[in-house]
């Protein structure tokens, strides 16, 4: 009787689930029809049915506040990637403004076919926010893309028609900076011809030429310079440790300067967004132009080091504090005896060390090109000149290709010193970095 009354039950459920029309078979291979279900996702359903309710980008982004606080709280940068491209960036505020207007232009009418976003290049546009938060929508031809799926929109046609470096061949070095002091100094550059161009390496001192011919030399490559990509890892593939500066002196001594980060050109528009590393053809000479100060050259007889050169001369006096200047660092990379590294020097020790290098003893001019252990000491004074001094086994540099012989025992005193400068940590702070390996 119990099971009776139990199969019973059972049934009269059942019917009751079945005319309500809202039951589903959920048993393994059911054939049952679960159109039923319709009401659990309602807005897949109506996508799915071409139901779909327009909304304004920004309200279908979730960028609702960035909407409509874009003119105070402006992006500090705009990017542009092309397919699998680089991300070329710019940061004049009228293009910026111009974005986010034409986005509030744009609607978004519905689900795109599956094989829609296939079509064309993707254009992946970002904003950059000040505090470092990034907005960023993809475009395809006629189709938006996000993570839930593809979009026909229509709108955006002022975005589109904005231009970027890379991709973009109106674009040349000095726009690169979105400086119009730059743009000036470019366009205005026979008319108003820098007084002098400097070369400095890793802030080092600055090896600077006056003479016309070597300031036309330099700038020549950056002025027909093409930008070719924008380096997306640049701590995998440069080298952040070697950085060239290139300055260009006015004569009301305004200075535009130019770096070189190993390879390329570095760009710092916004602190907010950092550098930008730009891989750039057409500078290949800029590492051979030769920068050397007015300085003695010709036959030396032997004597001091501050012989060969006027500025090592300077150097030394201010190191010795009988010079209207004072040294105020050293800069000392080396490779001695199978150790490399570089040295960042101050105080005293950085003065001690210009006295001692040009106290040193030269006698005759090397006849082979010399080998070995090479020193580079590069000096700062304190109205920011100050001499590079290049040491290759045994002789010293006076200019490119002319090198004259030092005492070997002064040589093997200064090589001792560096090594136990770059060992010795306990300077009171004065050695500043050690990068020996």
């Amino acid at each position: 009787m119990k099971k009776i009354i139990a199969l019973c039950c059972g049934v009269v459920m059942l019917l009751a689930l079945t005319a309500c029309g809202s039951f589903v078979s959920i048993m393994p291979g059911s054939s049952e029809d679960t159109s039923a279900t319709a009401s659990i996702s309602p807005q897949l359903d109506q996508a799915e049915a071409g139901d779909f309710t327009e909304k304004s980008f920004y309200a279908f982004m979730g960028w609702d506040e960035f909407g409509s606080n874009y003119y105070e709280d402006t992006p500090v940068a705009l990017s542009c990637q092309e397919g699998d491209g680089s991300a070329s960036p710019v940061f004049d505020r009228a293009s910026i403004i111009a974005a986010c207007d034409a986005l509030k232009g744009v609607t978004v009418t519905g689900r795109a076919e599956e094989d829609a976003a296939q079509e064309g290049t993707s254009c992946t546009y970002a904003f950059t926010m000040s505090d470092g938060a990034v907005y960023s929508v993809t475009f395809n031809g006629s189709v938006l893309t996000t993570y839930t799926g593809s979009y026909t929109y229509t709108g955006g046609e002022a975005l589109f028609a904005l231009t970027f470096p890379v991709y973009d061949s109106g674009y040349d070095l000095f726009d690169l900076y979105f400086d119009d002091s730059v743009r000036a100094f470019a366009d205005g550059f026979e008319e108003n011809l820098p007084v002098s161009v400097g070369r400095r390496t890793n802030g080092g001192a600055t090896m600077t030429a006056t003479d016309e011919e070597t300031i036309r030399t330099v700038f020549s490559p950056l002025a027909n310079a093409t930008v070719t990509s924008v380096e997306a890892s640049p701590d995998q593939n440069i080298d952040l440790t070697t950085y060239t500066d290139y300055i260009f002196t006015m004569s009301d001594g305004t200075a535009y300067t130019f770096t070189f980060t190993d390879s390329c050109l570095t760009v710092t528009v916004s602190s907010d967004y950092g550098p930008v590393y730009y891989w750039l053809s057409g500078t290949e000479a800029l590492s051979s132009v030769t920068i050397v100060p007015q300085t003695t050259t010709e036959a030396f007889e032997g004597g001091l080091i501050t012989g060969l050169r006027e500025d090592f001369e300077t150097a030394a006096e201010a190191a010795a504090g009988t010079g209207d200047l004072t040294v105020s660092g050293v800069y000392v990379s080396y490779s001695i005896e199978g150790q490399s590294g570089y040295l960042t020097l101050s105080g005293d020790t950085a003065a001690s060390l210009v006295q001692a290098v040009t106290a040193m003893t030269v006698t005759s001019q090397s006849q082979t090109e010399a080998e070995g252990d090479t020193i580079t000491i590069s000096v700062t004074l304190s109205d920011g000149s100050g001499p590079i001094l290049h040491f290759i086994g045994d002789t010293i540099q006076q200019v490119v290709g002319t090198y004259y012989v030092c005492d070997s025992g002064s040589m093997s005193t200064l090589r001792t010193t560096i090594l136990s400068l770059a060992a010795d940590s306990s300077n009171a702070g004065e050695v500043v970095e050690d990068g020996t390996n």
